[in-house]
């Protein structure tokens, strides 16, 4: 089941995952990130959930232009440091 990061997780994710193509029209703050959960991962308090983990799948969308980059399993496991 998909969950939303927390807002405060977001640059995070972008830093970690090496999100760019939404451009620089599409800032964090205007971002929602949806993210998929490896089975038994998801964190007990969504409200603190880091940035980045064990994700199967994600889908940054820009709340504003609705503009999205949808991040697979290979991308995901090949972060960034």
């Amino acid at each position: 089941m998909a969950r939303i990061l927390p807002a405060k997780s977001v640059p995070e994710f972008l830093r970690a995952y090496g999100v760019n193509e939404l451009g620089p029209g599409c800032p964090p703050e205007k971002l929602t990130i949806k993210v998929w959960d490896l089975y038994g991962t998801k964190p007990k308090d969504e409200a603190t959930a880091p940035g980045t983990g064990q994700f199967v799948a994600a889908v940054v969308i820009c709340d504003e232009c609705s503009r999205h980059v949808e991040l697979d399993r290979t991308r995901l496991s090949k972060r960034a440091n």
